[in-house]
Parts: C-alpha cells; structure tokens; sequence
C-alpha cells in the first residue's frame, strides 16, 4: 500500500526561536493523518553536498511505495532542493506537495535575479503548494507561479501548556520573538498599559512599562504567556512595517500569530499585514494603523469589548492546538 511522508531537513532543532518549531509541529500533526517523518540531516559543505546526491539521496526512495510527499521548504540549498525533488520523481510515482514556510527571495535575497528564478523554478517543478495566505498566493501568480495552490490560513502549533478560557483584563500585552529585529520597543510610550518582553538580544533598557522577562524556547514559552494581548510587529519604527520585514509581512502568516492564538490571546496587528484578515475575519483581535495609537485603544477598550476576542481566541486556539489547519490543507492534495 501507497504511503505519505512528510520530509523535513534538521538544521537547528532545540533552538530558541520559531523556524524548527513550526516544521516540527506539522510533523507532529500529520503523523496523526498516518504520515511518515522521513528527516534528512543534510550537509552543508559543497563536497558533501555533492557525495550526499551521488551515493544516499536516491536511496531514500527507491522500492518506497509513496502516494505523496509534504515538502517543508525551505531546506537552505536550491541544490539539494532541486535535487531531492529530482529523486522523489526518478524513484517513485509521489505527488509532491512544498509546504512553504518562507520565500527566500523576498525574505533573504530580495533583489538576487538568480536564486529569485531558482526559487520561482522549484515552486513549478512540484504538484502543489501550501502557502500562508491569499496574499501570498496572489504574489507568486504574479511572479509566474502556476502550480496549484491551497491557503493554509494560520499555522498550527503543538501547545500541551492547559488553556485559559477567561482572562482578566488588565491591558497587559506581551511580545515574543528575536528582539534584534524589534528596535520599535526603545521608542514606544505606554501610559495605560504594560508590555511583557521574551526572546534573545534584549536591548539595554526599555522604556518605562516596557518589562524584559528572558528567553525562553519555543516549547517553554507558552508558559510564561498569561497577558491579554500578543503583539506582532517588525522593525525599528512606530508608524509601520517598513523595509523588508515590513514587505514581508504583507504575505506572510508570522509564527507568533499562532503562539499567541495556541494561548487563547487575541493578537494586535499591523493592518496592512496578511494576517490581519485573518485576525479581523475571525475577531480573534486588533489591526492598528500604527503604534502611536496602541496606547489611546487599550484606555478606551472595555472589558466586554475584550471578552468577546477572548472567547474567540480560545475557539481558534482548540483548532490549532489540534492541527486543523495543516489536516485541512494537506487533504485538498
């Protein structure tokens, strides 16, 4: 009989931000849909490389009866990429779904013609792709993608830590992530409410009601999360989103969206980011023109106000912590 497998490469597991968290957690879930982990610790010199595709890569396939191969990219070399796709195609009848986590070309080489047209060439040379969101799939039509595409909508994200169905509303809101990209927090002013901070490369000093707590993997986060709002933003000013995160975050689904939301916290989001349409769509939080305005909506915002993006918050986290989003992509292949 025909089996699925869903192929992962190990590059930094156990590190203490979101990348090899969230290709963990689709593991996790679609082993539940009876997938096989097929996991390639893959090298990194150029000779290896090479010696990897000449003597293992097709041996990993030949005589597997595979029905499909959920592809978790990306896996940091357009060769290796290219050639393990090459492989599943020469050794079985697979169908072959890419499961994007990030576009490098936006994300890392924006402006590189080449890996761009590299990149552009893989998302063709497969049979489906998984990508975050409308907007994300919009610009991949647009630079030339015609591969079949599914929506993912949000990811989901494995979180045993119990659910808290009912918060008090203290105007508390906490921001996660790798705080060399969060330069914004040395300027925001807050009067009515309190920011918790978690994640590496913590700034000197914050300004007043702006609290540093440490870092913590992903794994051990949800734990220390208990506020009422989780903050996504990017980059060093209060008015937007600007440069390339900025650009970015216009397609992409950020990961903490779903940490926040695994927690049953409503999330505050640029507005002009993808994921705001999620967030407005499903009243699991707030989308902002900007940060100067976050301090005056938290003072006016009423407890009842709260508790209905609560209450919403914790039905979309029952989804994610079950792998609803992932199941119901994957299906559609």
């Amino acid at each position: 009989m025909s089996e699925d497998y869903v192929l992962t490469s190990v590059i930094d597991k156990g590190s203490k931000h979101a990348g090899p968290k969230a290709k963990e957690d689709i593991e996790y879930f679609l082993a539940k849909d009876g997938y096989h982990d097929l996991t390639l610790a893959l090298p990194k010199g150029h000779i290896d490389k090479l010696l990897f595709t000449w003597t293992k890569l097709n041996a990993l396939f030949k005589n597997k009866k595979i029905k499909k191969v959920v592809f978790q990219y990306p896996i940091y070399s357009v060769y290796l990429t290219k050639k393990i796709i090459a492989a599943i195609r020469k050794n079985t009848q697979a169908k072959v779904v890419i499961m994007i986590h990030d576009i490098e070309s936006i994300r890392v080489y924006n402006g590189q013609e080449k890996f761009f047209k590299d990149e552009i060439s893989i998302f063709n040379s497969v049979d489906g792709l998984i990508v975050h969101n409308a907007g994300m799939e919009t610009w991949l039509k647009n630079h030339g993608v015609h591969t079949k595409m599914i929506q993912l909508g949000i990811f989901d994200y494995h979180n045993p830590v119990k659910l808290i169905e009912q918060q008090t509303f203290t105007k508390s809101i906490c921001y996660a992530g790798n705080l060399a990209k969060a330069e914004f927090l040395e300027k925001l002013n807050l009067r009515n409410s309190s920011l918790d901070v978690f994640g590496p490369n913590q700034a000197e000093e914050y300004p007043e009601n702006i609290n540093y707590h440490g870092s913590f993997s992903a794994d051990e986060l949800p734990s220390q999360l208990n506020q009422n709002f989780g903050l996504i933003w990017d980059g060093d000013s209060l008015d937007s989103c600007v440069g390339l995160s900025g650009d970015y975050m216009r397609i992409n689904a950020p990961h903490k969206t779903s940490l926040y939301l695994s927690c049953g916290i409503p999330v505050i989001v640029w507005e002009k980011a993808a994921v705001a349409n999620f967030v407005q769509t499903n009243q699991v939080g707030i989308a902002v023109k900007n940060l100067h305005e976050l301090d005056d909506i938290m003072k006016n915002m009423t407890a009842e106000e709260y508790h209905v993006m609560v209450h919403n918050a914790v039905q979309i986290a029952k989804k994610i912590r079950m792998g609803y989003f992932i199941h119901q992509a994957t299906a559609k292949f």
